[in-house]
């Protein structure tokens, strides 16, 4: 993304301090087939164009082939949700946000065990960035060896499950068939930009990132896609994924940045509603952004999605960080406009680079919104349109 022009100068990003290593895992990106759909002011701030938020739930697998180890970053949304989640669960989501899913994670793995011969038994843990329903998915068919890892305080938040605590949205079954690992404070013996980091296989090839603030004990990661080694020339910059699980809801809640400034024309986006292409930033700017500011992200969150609001703007700001470098490509749990830009399961997402992912996606989401119903509301009240 270095051949943009901002319309105001770039802030430098700050160094990641990431150690250097030449192990890499690969990164699929799973679609799993699981959709739900809520009015935005629900979840963020809710601009001209953009009044329902449409949205995937983004499972990922990441391989480490030289140890032989899988593991799956969250698992969407289970497609028995609505006959296996507690009641009061499943009245929330079909009162709120009703979802549809075609196929679970486990299916999609299984059915396609012949090209890559990753099943369900190849898994050695799930991490789920966070406990809620749209993350945690169908744990059953994985083989009772299969660990899940949660994140720091977990257990002491979210337990006792449903039943024994009415409350809960997580049913005990899924807490007793697999064993589940807590990573405690302690486990972050490293810290990458502004957030602890675990080490994961010990190689430098994938940490979990303790990211708390949406919930209690969310979790991120971070994997490295490729090493500097990978280059024919040797002095190739090493490549990141950056997985943010639910920091944000949707891109346009940490973009843009001071690091990463609204560019003078945002690049064509399949989604867009600009009726031109490309869209001047000063549209965007202008009749959309609520602050018309060109460094601020378009988006708040609603106070009611984080269940700690400091923390949750510290991860934030963490995550802007790594989405800040152009070395690391930043894929939340929910963002729409990853579909048809990236190469999803069972494709491999470690040539990101090569293919312009970054440029492709960073600026997707503005075609979220209505830049000429945003300037009609801007002559409504009063402003110069």
């Amino acid at each position: 993304m270095g051949d943009e022009t901002y319309l105001t100068t770039p802030v430098p990003a700050p160094e990641l301090g990431i150690p250097d290593s030449p192990s890499t895992v690969d990164v699929r990106i799973i679609d799993t087939t699981g959709y739900g759909k809520v009015s935005t002011e629900f979840v963020f701030t809710q601009l001209p164009g953009h009044e329902t938020f449409v949205f995937p739930s983004h499972s990922i697998l990441i391989s480490n082939t030289e140890k032989g180890k899988h593991v799956l970053f969250d698992l969407g949304m289970r497609k028995d949700w609505d006959t296996f989640l507690p009641a009061p669960t499943v009245g929330f989501i079909k009162q709120i946000m009703p979802f549809s899913v075609t196929s679970n994670v486990d299916e999609i793995l299984d059915a396609d065990a012949g090209n890559l011969g990753i099943t369900t038994k190849s898994i050695s843990a799930v991490i789920w960035s966070h406990h809620h329903f749209d993350h945690r998915g169908d744990l059953t068919p994985f083989d009772p060896s299969t660990e899940v890892i949660v994140g720091p305080g977990f257990t002491k938040a979210y337990t006792p499950a449903y039943p024994t605590n009415p409350e809960s949205s997580i049913q005990e079954s899924e807490l007793t068939s697999h064993r589940v690992r807590e990573l405690d404070d302690a486990a972050f013996t490293l810290k990458l930009g502004q957030v602890p980091a675990y080490d994961y296989f010990g190689d430098g090839s994938f940490y979990i990132l303790s990211t708390p603030g949406h919930t209690h004990g969310h979790l991120a990661a971070l994997a490295r896609t490729t090493s500097s080694s990978d280059g024919s020339s040797g002095s190739q910059k090493p490549s990141f994924v950056f997985m943010g699980g639910d920091c944000a809801h949707h891109p346009g809640i940490f973009r843009p940045t001071t690091y990463k400034p609204l560019p003078k024309h945002v690049p064509e986006s399949p989604r867009s509603a600009f009726g031109t292409s490309p869209c001047p930033g000063t549209w965007l700017q202008n009749y959309i952004h609520p602050q018309k500011s060109v460094t601020e992200p378009f988006l708040k969150p609603n106070p009611r999605v984080n269940e700690i609001p400091e923390k949750a703007m510290h991860s934030l700001a963490a995550m802007q960080e790594f989405d800040a470098s152009p070395d690391v490509l930043v894929c939340i749990a929910h963002d729409a406009g990853l579909l048809g830009n990236i190469d999803f399961y069972p494709e491999r997402l470690n040539g990101w680079r090569e293919k312009r992912v970054k440029n492709k996606v960073h600026w997707n989401f503005c075609g979220d919104f209505d830049v000429k119903a945003g300037k009609e509301k801007v002559k409504r009240a009063g402003g110069d349109a």
